[in-house]
């Protein structure tokens, strides 16, 4: 990303607490893994947090190598017309509930914070003939710490009501978190896009390069015996309850406690891990009316 929006992101998104945290009293959610911890952050600025989300756009839909040369005015514009289900003459309401305001949030908190590398852009997912974008994950990300590798492959909701984007979450999250989802939906679409992965050097593509030429009896086995990992966030941006930040935080873990505290992960293989990105602001209808407001006048993008 460029420094203008990293440091536009240092200077808006603020790490105000981790959970368990002992101060505000306020434990991880009962469906965290006991190896991770929930990360709680603030919103200086709305409109700037709406600026970060519309800048996102352009690097959660193209790679470096994509845009490295490139008229990126040119391309961002491209992206809500070839690989985005953007119809610029829809309502208001229709604009407000496409995915790609959290989606685009959860790519820039991801790499800024969490340093993870793209694994493949979003953006490549998409359907021409159903003109939307193909069914998986809300983010593809890749970590190599030595000889293993993590896979970020996560979730983001952007609701207004907080109790409804927990709902929705939880919705598919034992699908999402099963063999089923991990290889047949996702894994075996990432195979297809291979020539698409930006580090060519990195253990992973090798792996690909690997099953692409040889018939694989199980992709499980194979994910396990190449100590490939799932690490799931899930960022819900929401608006806040009160002016104190503690209430808001509370409200979703106390949420995902009583009504979700039975959800079991036993559909899936390799080793995993989930944690929660909570982000309360001021006014996310607000926010994301500022952003369709950028799209459809096309607002030149910072230098």
């Amino acid at each position: 990303m460029k420094d203008s929006l990293t440091k536009l992101i240092e200077k808006t998104i603020l790490l105000e607490c981790s959970l368990p945290n002992t101060e505000s009293d306020i434990d991880r959610t009962c469906i965290t893994t006991l190896t991770v911890e929930d990360d709680c952050f603030k919103a200086e600025n709305t409109k700037d947090l709406a600026k970060i989300i519309y800048e996102g756009i352009l690097y959660y839909s193209y790679d470096e190598f994509q845009l490295k040369g490139s008229n990126h005015q040119k391309m961002f514009l491209k992206a809500f017309n070839n690989k985005f289900k953007y119809n610029y003459s829809a309502s208001e309401l229709a604009k407000r509930k496409l995915g790609i305001y959290g989606e685009s949030l959860l790519y820039a908190i991801l790499k800024h914070f969490y340093k993870t590398d793209t694994l493949i852009s979003r953006g490549y997912f998409y359907d021409i003939q159903k003109k939307t974008e193909v069914t998986g994950y809300d983010a593809f990300h890749l970590i190599q710490r030595k000889d293993n590798i993590e896979l970020w492959f996560g979730e983001t909701k952007f609701y207004e009501d907080c109790k409804s984007a927990i709902n929705s979450v939880f919705k598919s999250i034992e699908k999402a978190i099963s063999d089923e989802y991990l290889v047949n939906t996702n894994f075996t679409t990432i195979l297809q896009h291979k020539g698409d992965i930006v580090d060519k050097t990195s253990k992973l593509y090798s792996i690909l390069d690997k099953w692409d030429k040889c018939i694989i009896e199980s992709l499980e086995k194979e994910l396990i015996d190449n100590d490939i990992s799932l690490i799931y966030p899930v960022l819900v941006t929401y608006n806040s309850i009160s002016e104190t930040y503690t209430d808001s935080i509370k409200l979703a873990v106390e949420h995902i406690k009583e009504n979700f505290s039975h959800i079991s992960f036993d559909k899936i293989s390799i080793e995993f891990s989930i944690f929660f990105i909570f982000l309360p602001i001021e006014d996310v209808k607000a926010t994301k009316e500022t952003i369709i407001k950028w799209i459809d006048t096309k607002e030149p993008l910072m230098s």
